[in-house]
């Protein structure tokens, strides 16, 4: 094999790797939100049936607001990854190759990007994600006042 099919070949593999990796990193951005939905449904649930068992209530916020921040952090973590372990390993391989086809998509999406025309899935599970934070953080504020209160009507 010359050199330059072993180039080729390093870039195959390494786009293959790349794509196991953003599938991987969906299947984990799957995971958190199916784990958050949980929490938020069954603090749904325990406000309907037992809504005076504050200690519950304040235990499926937190974990929920856990979540939320495990998964941000997953997302920021694995953008990173791809960013620094694939794509800069795939641009140094195609100075070599005649053509630069991971370059020119990056090139293409920050361009699209720039003029507003599309949004990435990621940033929108990482807003679903803070926003989903915001609603465990408001009920845990709005549980903890109603804590509050109800101790001091019981005095």
């Amino acid at each position: 094999m010359d050199e330059k099919h072993l180039i080729l070949e390093q870039y195959r593999i390494y786009n293959e790797m790349k794509e196991r990796f953003i599938d991987r990193s969906f299947m984990v951005n799957r995971f958190f939100m199916i784990l958050a939905a949980i929490f938020l449904f069954s603090l749904i649930f325990a406000k309907m049936f037992t809504p005076h068992q504050y200690f519950l209530l304040l235990g499926l916020e937190i974990f929920g607001i856990a979540s939320c921040i495990m998964w941000i952090s997953n997302q920021d973590a694995y953008a990173s990854i791809i960013k620094i372990k694939y794509n800069s390993v795939i641009e140094k391989l195609e100075e070599d190759l005649p053509k630069a086809p991971n370059r020119d998509e990056y090139r293409e999406l920050t361009d699209r990007r720039s003029k507003k025309r599309i949004i990435l899935v990621k940033d929108i599970q990482k807003w679903f994600a803070i926003l989903l934070m915001f609603v465990f953080l408001a009920n845990t504020l709005v549980d903890i006042a109603n804590a509050i209160f109800a101790h001091f009507v019981n005095m």
